[in-house]
């Protein structure tokens, strides 16, 4: 029998082990102090720390709730070019009809509305939009989805600047916005955020040599601040017990190689023609250390991020930028490239540019991606195609005649997407940019371009600020609800049950554990509504114990063994079993397919909540049985 059980040990065995590893970072994080919580984002690692944890939602954590709406109708006016009294008229009554009746679709509605208004629709648009009603409905509507996604785009850049891990930005019909912020409490400063143009810029990139004199007077500026007297103990800290430090893995690289000839003169002037990235190094040059050679490009490790912002955001050093017209910004996303010992680095692109912008994103008209065509530079290849106005068209013939062979960020709210070098002098607007991997690239680069200028108002229909105490509130009641419930049914089963009643407790101890690991895992977010899902579990999980108890008791008044009675108690439990959970989770299924926000945070906790009870119920304690019955002499269950 022992031999027939082993399978079952090693299976429950290594569950266990899983969860202990899943949700081990949630109890350390819990447990840091602020203090710590700051090192462990000097070092790079709290990111790390905090994508393994079980989130909180906006109702325990706290924070802001937008609904935010894209105001079709006018959008709807900016694309007609040949508008008259009726045809705005007809416009101002869609309007006031969508604002009373808000899950009415804009579109059906100004159909329905131009038709009994009499207007001949093709003469308000464009040829390219059709040459009628139906053609031009269609291109309306592809118009408000691409506007969608431009205020997506600009929301998703945005919100990084709260530092929010989580956010949550998701669409909402065809013209809403939803927007949830958990844990930023500053409403005034996210209305900002959220409804204000994103700022698209074209800045001109530096030369080799101003960027490597810069970073050698940063390093000298910053050498022995006061400041990165925290830092310099974290890295000394760091390499004692032989774990990797913040800077970097790799070993010796020349210094020409990673700061190019001017600072590879400095650093013969010492005598050293290559250098170490260690303690030593960090303490001579405590910024550029912290670098990389990508090229042409200066590299930063993603682990070095915090920490380069940190000294850029000094005041010496911005003094000094400042006083060279200078400002380095990153690139928008982290690539992924191999160092000198062979390893994956994810890394980030710096740049050093000009302080001030040639052109911002206003006089961007129309950015589209396309394939280059036959006989061009790209023929074959994804591109992005640049039409701008006739005031941005004059001085981006200026920038582009006189700047010949430097390079031009494309910045979009001051995250540099790509930087492109000027071939030749560009006189009618029309800009071609290549290089990109495939369409979908281009795409996304051509939405970030056209989001400079929104087509449409951006308006907050609906703002809740919700605040810490509640959240905690919500938090600590939540909690002792659980502690509660769990509680009366632990000390029931035991009274009631005896020692099954023990084995029961122990299987639904699982369960709870096993259903926060499954979070942890699946990078979920615990709301309020996902911490009622945990309590229906625990009732659901004990219930299938109750069902297979009272079948095992039944046997047992029959005068069958205690091996006979189990055996007996399960096989007649299990179909009431599977029937019961199988249709609540088709219930939960559906509430996670048409449901939104917290309704599928109750959906996702109730569907691996009783998966998981049914692996406890039947498997777990099963198991615990078979092992009693093993025991020579048992004649009666203690049930």
């Amino acid at each position: 029998m022992k031999s027939k059980l082993t399978p079952r040990y090693i299976i429950i065995a290594l569950v266990l082990v899983w969860a202990f590893y899943a949700i081990w970072p949630t109890v350390q994080y819990q447990n840091l102090s602020a203090d710590e919580i700051e090192t462990l984002r000097e070092e790079g690692s709290l990111q790390d720390l905090e994508n393994k944890i079980i989130k909180q939602g906006l109702d325990l954590k706290g924070g802001i709730y937008i609904v935010l709406e894209v105001d079709l109708p006018t959008l709807v006016s900016n694309l007609a070019i040949n508008k008259d009294r009726r045809f705005e008229q007809a416009l101002a009554k869609i309007s006031s009809r969508i604002k009373v009746d808000s899950e009415l679709d804009f579109f059906q509605v100004f159909k329905d509305e131009i038709n009994s208004e009499g207007l001949r629709i093709h003469r308000y648009f464009d040829v390219d939009f059709g040459g009628n009603m139906d053609e031009i409905v269609v291109s309306l509507r592809d118009q408000a989805d691409d506007a969608i996604n431009r205020v997506l785009e600009i929301l998703q850049n945005r919100v990084d600047q709260f530092g929010v891990s989580e956010p949550t930005i998701q669409k909402q019909g065809n013209r809403r916005i939803i927007v949830e912020l958990a844990g930023i409490h500053d409403s005034e400063r996210a209305r900002d955020l959220l409804q204000s143009t994103a700022l698209l810029e074209f800045i001109l990139v530096k030369s080799p040599d101003l960027t490597n004199d810069m970073l050698l007077r940063i390093d000298k500026v910053i050498k022995g601040s006061e400041e990165l007297v925290g830092l310099t103990k974290t890295v000394e800290e760091t390499s004692t017990d032989d774990s990797p430090t913040p800077v970097s893995e790799d070993k010796t690289i020349s210094v020409s190689e990673l700061f190019g000839e001017q600072a590879a003169q400095a650093a013969a002037d010492t005598s050293d023609t290559s250098v170490v990235v260690d303690q030593n190094l960090l303490e001579d040059r405590p910024f550029s250390s912290l670098l990389r050679a990508l090229g042409n490009d200066i590299g930063v490790p993603d682990k070095n991020v915090y920490i380069i912002k940190k000294i850029l955001a000094m005041d010496d050093v911005l003094d000094k930028l400042d006083a060279a017209n200078g400002q380095f910004l990153l690139s928008d996303a982290p690539e992924s490239f191999t160092n000198i010992d062979g390893g994956q680095e994810t890394m980030y692109r710096m740049f050093y540019l000009e302080g001030e912008s040639e052109l911002t994103g206003g006089v961007v008209e129309k950015a589209s991606a396309t394939i280059g065509g036959t006989g061009s530079s790209a023929s074959g290849q994804s591109i992005v195609l640049l039409d701008m106005n006739s005031e941005g068209s004059r001085t981006w013939s200026r920038v582009t005649g006189g700047n010949i062979g430097r390079r031009v960020a494309l910045v979009l709210d001051k995250k540099v997407h790509m930087a492109p070098v000027i071939r030749t002098k560009i006189s009618d607007g029309g800009t071609m940019i290549e290089g990109f991997a495939n369409m979908d690239e281009a795409k996304d680069i051509a939405i970030v371009l056209r989001a400079g200028a929104l087509p449409a108002p951006v308006n907050i229909i609906e703002e809740r600020v919700v605040g810490p105490s509640l959240g905690a509130d919500s938090v600590a009641k939540g909690t002792l609800s659980v502690i509660i419930g769990l509680a009366l049914v632990l000390v029931f089963m035991i009274f009631y049950y005896k020692l099954s009643g023990v084995i029961a407790n122990f299987a639904l101890i699982w369960n709870i554990m096993l259903v926060l690991a499954i979070l942890a895992m699946l990078d979920a977010t615990l709301t309020l509504p996902g911490i009622a899902a945990l309590i229906l579990t625990v009732g659901m999980s004990i219930d299938a114990n109750v069902i297979i108890f009272e079948r095992i008791r039944e046997e047992q008044r029959k005068g069958k063994t205690p091996r006979a009675a189990i055996d007996a108690g399960y096989d007649r439990a299990l179909t009431t079993i599977i029937d019961a959970n199988v249709t609540t989770l088709v219930a939960a299924l559906v509430l996670y397919q048409f449901g939104t926000g917290p309704i599928r945070g109750f959906a996702t906790v109730l569907f691996w909540g009783i998966i998981i009870s049914m692996f406890t119920a039947i498997f777990v304690t099963r198991t615990i049985f078979n092992t009693l019955t093993e025991r020579r002499g048992l004649q009666r269950l203690s049930i």
